[in-house]
């Protein structure tokens, strides 16, 4: 799953939701040097990552793009589940997405200091650019996955894509993937709710 579902799935919490955008860029030696509940908030995240990863209708909806995009089919789906769950927010909860972006990015302000430099950095980045709100929209997601493309090119050259070319691929599926989605994202809350309830104090 990509940032907002990840606040989303950690709300209540604040150290779970500031970890859970922490997490991509926290690596096992920074671990020690995090506070307890942004810690635990990374951990929130990895399992999320892990029950995503393997289920059923998250590999349907990377199937459906895997064909023309192989490795990256994981991402784009990650990344567009967030713009299914942005525009159609309501679904899954009572408050606007524009209130819970702002709510959101004040934690994420609030947990800057510690975190380490590639972390805070990019949350910094994700709150001047309205990361949450931008990803309702087909633009917004567009701009997202030009991002990532950038980054991936950076880090593993021979792993260079971009990533915007999967727009219409996307789009011509949009139906599927939302179905998909729907049926996966109330056992991922329902996953993630468990987790948070019976996990030590």
């Amino acid at each position: 799953m990509n940032f907002l579902a990840h606040l989303h799935l950690a709300d209540g919490d604040p150290g779970d939701m500031a970890g859970g955008v922490a997490a991509d860029f926290v690596r096992n030696p920074d671990l020690p040097s995090l506070t307890p509940d942004v810690l635990r908030g990374v951990m929130l995240h990895r399992l999320i990552d892990g029950f995503t990863d393997r289920h059923p209708l998250t590999l349907r909806s990377i199937s459906r793009v895997s064909r023309e995009f192989g490795w990256f089919g994981g991402i784009l789906i990650d990344i567009y589940y967030d713009h299914i769950l942005a525009r159609e927010w309501t679904r899954y909860s009572t408050e606007t997405l524009p209130s819970f972006a702002a709510r959101s990015y004040r934690v994420l302000e609030d947990h800057l200091v510690g975190l380490p430099e590639d972390a805070s950095d990019f949350m910094r980045r994700f709150v001047d650019e309205d990361r949450l709100n931008r990803y309702a929209t087909l633009d917004g997601i567009e701009d997202t996955l030009a991002r990532v493309s950038k980054v991936i090119a950076h880090r593993i050259p021979h792993r260079a894509m971009w990533l915007p070319d999967a727009m219409p691929l996307l789009i011509s599926r949009d139906a599927d993937l939302a179905t998909d989605f729907h049926g996966f994202y109330p056992e991922l809350m329902a996953f993630a709710t468990e987790h948070k309830t019976n996990r030590p104090k």
